[in-house]
């Protein structure tokens, strides 16, 4: 068995975009894996009930999207073209898509589309719902000239150089400057579109009817100079193109399906904060009457963390008269199924791992599955038993060492239960002192589970000791436990210590002297903030973090409605001394411990100047301290950004532990 190694991620299948076919037979994915360009290849598997996954498209390309056009034949976007390619370079808005059939022989071209399609599903032979990026900014093509289109391109190219901005959101993180374009819904038939949404609308999310003659979506209307937390939802007529809304007023819409001729919904009130679940709801879209159904203050989705996978998938999903959705309970995800006849809501698949997404077709359900220790697997459901269909990764398992998390619980001086988990290092030695790391994850409303964690069995393999937990305002243990409004750096920060007292007490081989901690976002937040309030870590890797809530709240894509909420105040200009008393830069003076700061320039949720303050004020106090900014990369980094800046990343952080703390 080998010792993992920092690039060995380069190796790994990450799997996302299960479908099922149709008639449920047949299993379809994404998979993504390193490249030799620095990126990531993407290719389709299709599993025919027969053993294990075949590729179905080149294992060098790099598709889009894909859908089942029926139940042998999958339509899917790849670029492959010189001259498509070469269209696209130019300026031109562009998407290509090919048919195949999955008994074999290659793909041929099926249409092409003048615009950005994100998703396409199939409404009727011919017709389907095509999914847009719209910039209202950009002048249109269609019907000029050579001529006039050779100087539209030209006076782009020359735009892009400046960025005219006159609404908020202006950016949003992963999609750069966001200002005037918006996701629109679209009739597209013989390769041509006819949008069904207004122009200015920004479809946030939808929902086709069985019948698929319905559309539901919900989204910000238009026009919308401040984006709007809050949407109706919207029911429009695929046949005639009416549109009517569903709610009285406008919600804080977290799901909602078709169910007969009525509407499953899930939505908080406006006002609520934003880390509540509010339950769901029967709409009534003739009378606009909202029935409560059954309470659910828990994630409606995967929010369990984990470096190894990216991508996603089928979350939630209408069979019948029963509602099957993903939750995380704790620190396992499953399938839950809510009866929309009595509310009754019960767990399907009971697995004690972690479900990302699943499909469900003729009562066949199959599911992209972490096992405890595992990367992404696709698995089965065979009534109470859940078969392992895929081996993407087994091999990697087969030949690598890995040390399993240890599950530790504790009751913390306010009475509330924490739970977290401590590594060992590989081949442990109970009679030897080893370093150890604190990591804290981001969110904060997210949780650490027992997912495959690379960044973490590195320090294992390097001799170090990891410990992580979810403190106070983490994701699975209900809306209470997660509200740390206006409390960011007190009670978590008191969770985190007292957890890392727990760990040094129950493993002695910890040395206390050679301690680390490291975060990002939320993890990055607190990081700062403990350096500041502590010197007991003899060093710290801050990544992604906020330092200063004021402009974080004036900055971020996501500040203008998440800083007011998470530090609790009403008016920003008349509490900001709240926000700097909960800013880890106001305690900078105190910091001693040697600090590493990375950070990435095209980070929309936490933007650079949040790395480059903290810097500024520990570098004129005299704190050992390094920050490295990434150059094109984003908030998502330490998951889906470039392989080989990962693995800059990760040589920064541990030659940044390895210094310090051995």
């Amino acid at each position: 068995m080998k010792n993992l190694k920092i690039e060995d991620f380069k190796n790994y299948h990450f799997i996302d975009n299960l479908k099922l076919s149709p008639n449920g037979k047949n299993t379809a994915i994404l998979t993504r894996k390193a490249s030799d360009d620095n990126d990531y290849n993407v290719a389709i598997y299709v599993n025919k009930g027969t053993a294990g996954f075949k590729p179905l498209t080149s294992l060098t390309g790099k598709v889009s999207h894909y859908l089942w056009a029926d139940d042998e034949t999958i339509l899917f976007s790849e670029t492959r073209d010189k001259k498509d390619k070469e269209k696209q370079e130019k300026g031109h808005e562009l998407t290509c898509y090919y048919r195949i059939n999955i008994h074999g022989g290659e793909a041929q071209p099926a249409f092409k589309v003048d615009a950005i399609v994100t998703k396409l599903e199939q409404l009727e032979t011919g017709k389907y719902l095509a999914t847009t990026i719209y910039n209202n900014s950009r002048p249109s093509l269609e019907g000029k000239t050579a001529a006039e289109v050779q100087e539209i391109l030209k006076e782009l190219e020359k735009a892009k150089s400046y960025q005219v901005i006159d609404e908020l959101p202006y950016w949003f993180n992963a999609k750069g400057f966001t200002n005037k374009k918006r996701v629109r819904l679209n009739i597209l038939s013989e390769g041509k579109l006819k949008p069904i949404t207004h122009n200015l609308t920004n479809v946030s999310d939808y929902k086709l009817s069985p019948c698929k003659k319905y559309l539901a979506y919900t989204g910000d209307p238009a026009p919308a100079e401040i984006h709007n937390l809050e949407s109706n939802i919207y029911i429009i007529n695929l046949e005639t193109l009416e549109e009517k809304e569903a709610l009285k007023e406008p919600k804080r819409i977290r799901a909602y399906a078709f169910w007969n001729e009525k509407l499953l919904a899930s939505f908080s009130e406006p006002g609520q904060p934003l880390h509540q679940h509010g339950p769901f709801y029967i709409v009534d879209p003739a009378t606009k009457e909202a029935t409560k159904l059954a309470q659910h203050d828990s994630t409606i989705g995967q929010s369990g963390n984990s470096d190894s996978k990216f991508g996603g998938g089928i979350t939630s999903k209408l069979i019948g008269d029963t509602y099957y959705f993903v939750s995380l309970n704790h620190y396992h995800t499953d399938i839950l199924a809510l009866d929309l006849n009595t509310g009754e809501i019960k767990n399907t698949t009971n697995s004690r791992s972690n479900i990302d997404f699943f499909d469900i077709e003729n009562n066949r359900t199959v599911m992209g599955l972490m096992q405890p220790g595992k990367l992404m697997e696709v698995y089965e459901q065979n009534a109470d038993m859940l078969t392992k269909i895929s081996t993407f990764n087994d091999e990697f398992h087969e030949t690598h060492k890995y040390s399993a998390p240890e599950f530790h619980a504790f009751k913390n001086t306010d009475g509330v239960v924490i739970e977290g988990w401590v590594i060992k290092p590989i081949d442990y030695d109970p009679a030897k002192k080893y370093p150890a790391v604190l990591q804290i994850h981001g969110g904060p409303k997210t949780a650490y589970t027992e997912n495959y964690f690379h960044e973490m069995q590195i320090f294992a393999s390097l001799g170090y000791f990891v410990m992580f937990s979810n403190p106070r305002g983490s994701d699975g243990r209900g809306n209470q436990f997660a509200d740390i409004r206006g409390k960011y750096g007190t009670i978590d920060y008191d969770d985190l210590m007292e957890f890392t007292d727990q760990c040094l007490a129950k493993y002695p081989a910890i040395d206390s002297e050679k301690l680390g901690v490291l975060g990002g976002s939320y993890g990055g937040f607190m990081t700062n903030w403990i350096v500041g309030h502590t010197n007991r870590f003899k060093a710290a890797v801050s990544m992604r973090s906020i330092s200063n809530w004021m402009p974080f709240t004036f900055i971020s894509d996501i500040g203008y409605f998440f800083g007011k909420d998470q530090m609790g105040v009403e008016d920003v200009w008349e509490e900001s001394e709240k926000l700097w008393w909960h800013s880890p830069l106001k305690y900078a003076k105190n910091v001693k411990t040697p600090t590493l700061l990375l950070h990435s320039d095209a980070d929309y949720r936490c933007w650079t100047p949040e790395a480059y303050q903290f810097f500024t004020a520990l570098k004129l106090l005299g704190v050992d301290t390094r920050l490295v900014v990434f150059h094109g990369e984003n908030h998502e980094l330490s998951r889906s950004g470039k392989p080989e800046l990962r693995i800059k990343r990760l040589t920064e952080i541990i030659e940044w532990m390895d210094k310090y703390l051995k």
